[in-house]
């Protein structure tokens, strides 16, 4: 977690050195003063990419070497959670939690994941809560003590790792 913060700031001075280079090199005022607006949006928008490829490669990573499995949804959650941002957007939130047993100790294991949805898409959001109801089974990959759910959509940034 500590390396995903760490990740997410020297990112964001990347990104910030990237405008100011190109201010330089534009010789503009007008680009000066959009600098810091522009190098927020570029940076948000270039962190989701960057967090999107690095899922992905884990996802498939895990598929070549770690061990797939079903696992069976123990706790399943759809609530929304109320914006408080600046544009007072709200989030559909669902939470699953599984439970499977791990293939190298063959104990009970559990792992918890959890999914954001922009209000817009509530429709999506109740389709991937009913789908990971109670009780239903849910492909997972397992290696050591990493453990994704193979499905196609990327848990929150924190859940990612």
């Amino acid at each position: 977690m500590l390396s995903s913060a760490v990740a997410a700031v020297a990112f964001a001075g990347d990104v910030l050195n990237l405008v100011f280079a190109i201010i330089q090199w534009t010789d503009s005022e007008v680009a000066m003063a959009l600098s810091i607006p522009i190098s927020v949006m570029v940076g948000i928008g270039g962190w989701m990419l960057v967090l999107a490829a690095a899922w992905r490669v884990r996802r498939n990573y895990l598929r070549r070497i770690g061990i797939a499995m079903s696992a069976v949804v123990v706790n399943s959650d759809l609530r929304r959670k109320h914006g408080r941002a600046m544009f007072n957007f709200d989030l559909w939130q669902v939470q699953v939690e599984v439970q499977f047993p791990h293939p190298d100790s063959g104990t009970d294991a559990r792992v918890q994941k959890r999914y954001f949805y922009p209000q817009f898409h509530e429709v999506k959001a109740r389709a991937l809560a009913e789908r990971l109801s109670v009780g239903s089974s849910v492909p997972l990959v397992v290696h050591k003590n990493y453990a994704v759910f193979d499905i196609p959509k990327r848990p929150i940034w924190a859940d990612i790792w």
